[in-house]
């Protein structure tokens, strides 16, 4: 299904970049929202943004808009805005390109990104508002829980249940037989997990190694 009346949250380099991947899907992206106030008005490709964030709980742009997509990067913010969307009253869909190879037994939660070239073996779950970014590889029996991303390139083995925020860095490698990656966690680039990560580490190297634990954000609300 083509997507119209479509916003993208955040007019970053990755906003950008989805606008590419959607139009050239055929969807009709409207405009994008962003917080920095001296962008409004501007374009992108000819694409204007619209306004902010707060401006879509406005009944004018309720009305025009049915489609959120959020290209912000920092999980709990994407995970904050999606979720609040949701209750809005606005569909945030899936956005799965052409190029990805899945298979229909992958179970999908609600505003999943998988970007191109990327493969997925049988019974995966992903669960909302996750990103695959391109070429990456997910072994089967594999549960990505909400708000997930993984990096471009990297490899996720099999039967691994990946927690909450977890970032997981360009080109590294969860090795099969890791059974959980915690919550809040973050991978480094190029680093190959080899053994189990708790909640809120920061694991590099090669084998992966705890280096510091990050102070949690504090619950993301939006007023």
């Amino acid at each position: 299904m083509k997507l119209r009346n479509l916003v993208i949250v955040g007019a970053g380099t990755y906003g950008e970049t989805l606008l590419t991947y959607l139009t050239e899907a055929g969807h009709k992206v409207l405009g994008f929202v962003d917080d920095i106030p001296k962008l409004k008005g501007q374009k992108i490709n000819g694409v204007s943004i619209l306004g902010n964030y707060k401006d879509l709980f406005k009944d004018e742009y309720k009305r025009k808009i049915d489609h959120v997509i959020c290209s912000i990067g920092n999980n709990k913010i994407r995970n904050a805005y999606l979720s609040e969307l949701s209750v809005a009253g606005y569909n945030t869909p899936n956005f799965i390109h052409d190029s990805v190879l899945l298979t229909k037994d992958t179970i999908l939660g609600k505003g999943v990104y998988i970007l191109p070239g990327s493969v997925l073996m049988p019974h995966v779950v992903i669960h909302d508002f996750c990103i695959i970014s391109t070429g990456c590889k997910v072994a089967h029996h594999t549960i990505l829980h909400q708000g997930v991303f993984i990096s471009s390139g990297a490899n996720v083995g099999a039967g691994i249940k990946v927690f909450e925020n977890t970032l997981v860095g360009i080109g590294s490698t969860l090795m099969t037989g890791v059974k959980t990656i915690g919550k809040n966690s973050i991978i480094g680039a190029g680093a190959a997990v080899i053994t189990d990560v708790p909640e809120n580490a920061v694991v590099v190297g090669v084998p992966a190694k705890v280096i510091k634990y990050s102070t949690p954000m504090e619950e993301v609300y939006i007023k």
